[in-house]
């Protein structure tokens, strides 16, 4: 009995822990391209949920990270400069699995 209560732990303890998906809204501080085409946004304010340890904490947009194609990356990237231009907060969804906290997707509130 005692090995099957150690076998059904060991089975559930290795399932992957699923990511949950943050939203998060603050106004942007910085846009920062890569040369490679994904992007950095740093917003005033910092999730507790993104862990980090850059100050501000980085969020990234990159292809075939959470969902994201080009295109998608590329209107998340128009819309967060449009948002930072306006200075009007931005609302993000993100992954918080990981510490590069990926964003999947982006809206300015006007």
């Amino acid at each position: 009995m005692l090995r099957l209560k150690a076998f059904i732990c060991l089975v559930f303890l290795s399932f992957p822990v699923a990511a949950e998906e943050v939203w998060f809204t603050s106004t942007v501080t910085r846009v920062y391209p890569h040369g490679d085409g994904r992007f950095v946004i740093t917003f005033a304010d910092d999730s507790a949920s993104c862990t980090n340890g850059v100050d501000p904490k980085y969020h990234w947009v990159k292809v075939g990270e959470n969902g994201v194609t080009e295109e998608g990356l590329n209107l998340m990237f128009a819309a967060a400069l449009a948002g930072a231009a306006a200075g009007k907060e931005v609302r993000i969804n993100f992954d918080d699995s990981t510490s590069s906290c990926y964003i999947s997707r982006l809206f300015v509130i006007y």
